[in-house]
């Protein structure tokens, strides 16, 4: 959706790009859970929410300015193995 809404808008100057944020543990996780899930993560940690605010400012200024259609996957390196 993220490619076709880029392609589509593209000639009208909007910037169509998606975030993809990996495990962040909500605030009544259990901690089982999350335990479980950070010894699968290569960072070995879960991520923090003010981890995501750089990518969500870049996103939406003048820095990102040439870039649409993209997915930023931001998940302790969830996605590369």
């Amino acid at each position: 959706m993220t490619r076709h809404l880029a392609s589509y808008w593209a000639s009208d100057k909007v910037r169509v790009n998606c975030l993809s944020p990996g495990p962040f543990p909500p605030e009544r996780a259990p901690g089982e859970m999350v335990d479980r899930l950070r010894t699968k993560l290569p960072m070995k940690r879960m991520g923090q929410a003010h981890e995501l605010k750089g990518a969500i400012v870049f996103l939406a200024s003048d820095a990102s300015s040439f870039m649409t259609g993209q997915n930023l996957v931001i998940d302790g390196g969830w996605t590369a193995w």
